[in-house]
């Protein structure tokens, strides 16, 4: 992990005067006069020495540790269940020439790791390395080499104002480690070792890069998956009572890691296996949640408060990337804003300091606005609810909007959007990849295509279909939700949305030089 670049504080200076340009662009009566000295404080506070010191063991922990989550994988390939059984393709991406990796598995190369000019695997001065990002080995005492992975494997990504020459060949200065990877392709290495008739490659091969279905591995049998989160500007985000001694950070795409950074993680880290075998496993056999303190209790690899505590001091230190290949244009920016606050700011809150997030993490309920509401398989995933896997990573705030039928999605935060196209939670808005090795400007461009569908009702339907029949009455065409989004005992379909791109047709009405204006403004967000 040597060469890290930190994306901590203070922010840059074109940060400093966009953020006093927005300040000087407020609509009469608005609070932002109020919030200049906090906002002068926030942009370019400069961390201690204890809290830096910090923020550089969270990262260490972003970046390296699996906490043995490499067992469970080992066990996946041998499930006494055959149709659970699943050889993750770490191994084939390792073998992969390292020059061809990223365009074959969308990962990231290690640069503290070289190609091997005998062939195989890269070699790494630090044995825990494999030549990617994120993908660890761990060695047991008796020899045997396993594979794990960190969190840097799905959400670091290349850093879209620095990005590399060769892709393949990055230097540190060109990894963002919290971006989320939007390029990794998470189905092709799970399909990596499946045999070619095996229907679950059909699901994999529906995934688009930078996505994954988080509830893949402990299955809630709905095919929903999701945008690779990226996390940024944490401090000017709003925070909300769920019972803790203080309030928290709502996360997830439907609010459910809604009780702290901490457990938020730890969820994270069940999820990817870690002390599967002594508190997962029985969890799962018997049908009830995991108990955070059976876990405490029966593993001795289960992350340690003081690991979170780093990790989520980490997390609050990153902040957004800033698009520095040109100035705004001043009069479509201060249209733009204008806009902004008429149309969008209900929701995606430029209040206070929000500004630097915009998002008032509320939770959208699709029953209200029906006309507006993305495809829904995201939002019916039900492992966080009461009695189920992940009930105590989620709030009680959470459980009762379930109990009600306020199912919907959080409202995402926009800073850093101008680098984080395709849109929606599903990616299904926009350029379907945007090359890693994209400029700035080529990224911002990527951008302003998928704004400009976003902000338009004329979209061509996106729906994942069979390519061939699957058996007796399964023939091709049939909507892949149809088939990955049953229960399994009774055969019902768990969700028929079956349009991806569908929903969000906010601010589809206006002008084209409104839109214009709006894109520009969110361009330097």
């Amino acid at each position: 992990m040597t060469g890290r670049r930190t994306h901590m504080q203070p922010r840059t200076i074109l940060f400093g005067l966009i953020a006093i340009m927005a300040i000087g662009c407020a609509a009469p009566g608005d609070e932002a006069s109020d919030d200049v000295a906090a906002a002068d404080e926030a942009l370019f506070f400069h961390p201690s020495r204890s809290e830096r010191a910090a923020i550089e063991r969270g990262e260490r922990v972003w970046f390296d540790n699996t906490y043995g989550g490499e067992r469970f994988f080992a066990f996946l390939r041998v499930h006494p269940d055959p149709t659970k059984r699943i050889d993750v393709g770490f191994q084939n991406v390792l073998e992969t020439p390292r020059n061809l990796r990223h365009q074959t598995w969308g990962t990231i190369n290690d640069p503290d790791c070289r190609a091997n000019p005998a062939g195989g695997a890269d070699l790494c001065d630090d044995p825990a390395d494999t030549g990617v990002v994120g993908i660890r080995r761990v060695t047991y005492p008796d020899g045997s080499e396993l594979f794990g992975v960190a969190c840097a494997a799905c959400h670091a990504g290349i850093d879209p104002t620095d990005p590399p020459t060769d892709v393949n060949e990055p230097t540190w200065d060109n990894i963002h480690p919290t971006i989320g990877n939007q390029n990794l392709q998470v189905g092709r290495i799970f399909a990596a070792n499946l045999a070619p008739t095996d229907p679950r490659g059909l699901l994999f091969a529906s995934w688009p890069a930078g996505t994954v279905d988080t509830t893949l591995l402990f299955s809630d049998n709905i095919s929903n998956t999701g945008t690779i989160t990226a996390f940024w500007n944490h401090q000017f985000r709003p925070t909300f009572e769920v019972g803790r001694d203080e309030e928290q950070l709502r996360n997830g795409q439907g609010g459910e890691d809604d009780v702290g950074g901490d457990l938020a993680a730890l969820r994270v880290y069940t999820n990817i296996g870690v002390c599967f075998q002594e508190c997962v496993a029985p969890a799962v056999a018997t049908g009830r949640p995991i108990s955070i303190e059976e876990c405490r209790a029966t593993c001795p690899e289960f992350p340690p408060q003081s690991d979170l505590d780093d990790l989520t001091t980490f997390l609050g230190s990153v902040t957004s990337p800033r698009l520095r290949d040109r100035w705004p244009n001043v009069r479509d920016y201060v249209r733009g804003r204008r806009v902004f606050r008429r149309e969008c700011a209900s929701c995606h809150s430029d209040r206070g300091l929000q500004r630097f997030a915009l998002t008032n993490d509320e939770v959208n309920p699709i029953a209200d606005d029906p006309a507006n509401a993305t495809n829904t398989c995201r939002a019916l995933t039900t492992n966080w609810e009461e009695g189920r896997l992940w009930a105590e990573f989620s709030s009680d705030v959470y459980k009762d909007r379930v109990t009600a039928g306020d199912r919907g999605y959080r409202t995402m935060p926009l800073a850093g959007i101008w680098s984080t196209a395709p849109f929606l939670h599903n990616n299904s808005i926009g350029p379907a990849e945007v090359p890693a090795t994209a400029t700035p400007s080529e990224r911002a461009a990527a951008f302003e295509a998928a704004m400009y569908e976003l902000l338009s009702t004329d979209r061509t339907p996106v729906v994942n279909v069979l390519p061939f029949d699957l058996g007796p009455g399964i023939p091709a065409g049939t909507p892949l939700a149809y088939v990955f989004s049953r229960d399994p005992a009774t055969g019902a379909v768990l969700c028929d949305d079956v349009v991806e791109n569908r929903g969000h047709y906010y601010g589809a009405d206006l002008s084209d030089r409104d839109k214009r204006a709006l894109i520009e403004w969110l361009r330097f967000q």
